[in-house]
């Protein structure tokens, strides 16, 4: 799938590549698909193993919730950067413990109000721990569907924008969930974004979770970018990043969860364009289910099955 070209006006001034954007993504040795290559290889399942290395082998982000509850967010969050700086890569987070997440459905949980930012300080000090000349170099995906869910939460905003606030301080680029192409308008989605703090954010990140096009996530993006340059949003504060983990067929025609079908889409690559797009990113855990439905088993859990099935029709 080719990317455009940028146009004059998304070009941002001439400059040296940040870290972020010339060094590589850092491969997780933890996860499930690693795991389960290593299953099945012990097993002599080898073809199964090798087919399942192809999403092993990908860098992937890191997903820390509320099952890493406030006293291990800290040492959990450095031990992972650190990882990462010890290879001279780029790590990638994903932070999903907000109150009432996904409003209660499949992949229902999250903190407390009170909690939550206390939560939230801890993964800051992670981040700190495992910094870089005094700035962390980490890629931070904050609180996927929270923004553009409706829950009737007047809280959810303010924590976002106290969250967003506490990790840009480190010097991590955070970019806040924006949905997707087929869900709320870009000015919608703009408006949301300005209420959660995007002015202190690197940007916002869509697509997490779903299977739409790249080209339909970037036009997307570039709408939503335009709204937040046409309300003041500053242009060091518009980039954005696209979940490509699993829209390699992108047939699912709305659908999202466990649609079948589908595909590995364009492997994890940072871009250096001066482009607003900074990246491709597998955000979402390829072969993780999304739910008890189309036969998967519960939100997050391994499913072999759909794990072959978006290898057998991934983006080559």
């Amino acid at each position: 799938m080719r990317l455009r070209r940028p146009e004059p006006s998304d070009a941002a001034p001439a400059a040296s590549v940040a870290p972020r954007l010339a060094q590589r993504l850092y491969v997780d040795t933890d996860t499930q698909a690693r795991a389960a290559a290593k299953a099945a290889r012990a097993a002599g399942r080898t073809s199964v193993a090798n087919r399942l290395d192809v999403i092993a082998t990908a860098p992937q982000a890191r997903w820390i919730g509320d099952w890493t509850g406030v006293a291990g967010a800290r040492a959990e969050v450095a031990a992972y950067v650190k990882k990462a700086r010890a290879k001279n890569q780029t790590p990638q987070l994903v932070l999903y413990a907000i109150p009432n997440r996904d409003c209660g459905g499949h992949s229902g949980g999250g903190l407390t109000p009170q909690t939550y930012p206390k939560w939230i300080a801890q993964v800051a000090l992670g981040l700190r721990d495992g910094a870089v000349g005094g700035r962390s170099e980490a890629i931070v995906v904050l609180e996927p569907d929270a923004l553009v869910q409706d829950c009737n939460d007047p809280t959810r905003a303010p924590l976002i924008k106290d969250a967003t606030a506490k990790l840009a301080a480190t010097g991590a680029w955070v970019y806040l969930d924006a949905g997707h192409s087929n869900w709320r308008t870009p000015a919608d989605t703009a408006a949301r974004l300005r209420a959660a703090g995007v002015a202190k954010a690197r940007g916002f990140a869509t697509n997490v979770s779903n299977y739409n096009a790249t080209s339909a996530e970037q036009a997307y993006a570039k709408k939503v970018a335009q709204q937040l340059a046409a309300a003041g949003v500053g242009q060091a504060h518009r980039h954005f990043v696209i979940d490509t983990s699993r829209n390699g067929t992108a047939s699912a025609r709305g659908q999202w969860c466990n649609p079948r079908g589908q595909g590995l889409g364009v492997r994890p690559v940072t871009k250096k364009d001066g482009y607003l797009l900074d990246a491709l990113l597998w955000v979402k855990h390829p072969g993780e289910s999304d739910g008890a439905c189309n036969g998967g088993p519960g939100a997050g859990q391994w499913w072999e099955e759909i794990a072959l099935e978006l290898v057998a029709h991934r983006v080559r």
